[in-house]
């Protein structure tokens, strides 16, 4: 039986102010403090940025914890990732449009899995709450990047 979300939310521009103040409200409420904080909730926003301006203009958002580890699902219906956004390790050129939202969701996080295609895109994000262990996380099978 999976957790009982804190937040289950579509959002849209319109609410996009709400929404992360939703989820700062309950991520410090799960113990995350400081720059754990502030780090996980940037990671969240630039999620929704990127389905604002890229996934089709609204989305749905679902938060829970597992453990020590709070979780974050961000779903669109948009056209996908291109594969090289997805494929980028390094911090793109400053001449390059694009491609910095998902760089930093991933250096900001636990762990990020992006599940994209024609359908749409899924991000899930974690970040281990205060007493887990620093290990990374490691989506459960099955789950890849895919583009």
């Amino acid at each position: 039986m999976d957790p009982p979300p804190l937040l289950v939310t579509f959002f849209a521009e319109s609410s996009l102010a709400d929404t992360r103040a939703a989820v700062h409200h309950h991520a410090r409420e799960q113990g995350l403090l400081g720059e754990r904080l502030e780090d996980f909730v940037m990671a969240v926003n630039e999620c929704l940025v990127n389905v604002l301006a890229h996934g089709g203009g609204q989305g749905r958002l679902r938060l829970w914890r597992e453990g020590e580890t709070l979780l974050c699902e961000v779903r669109d219906s948009g056209g996908g990732i291109p594969s090289r956004y997805l494929d980028e390790s390094e911090l793109p050129e400053p001449s390059q449009l694009g491609g910095r939202g998902i760089w930093l969701i991933r250096r900001l996080t636990d762990g990020a899995v992006f599940a994209t295609g024609p359908a749409g895109t899924t991000v899930l994000i974690a970040k281990k709450l205060p007493g887990g262990r620093a290990e990374r996380f490691r989506p459960a099978s099955g789950s890849a990047d895919r583009a």
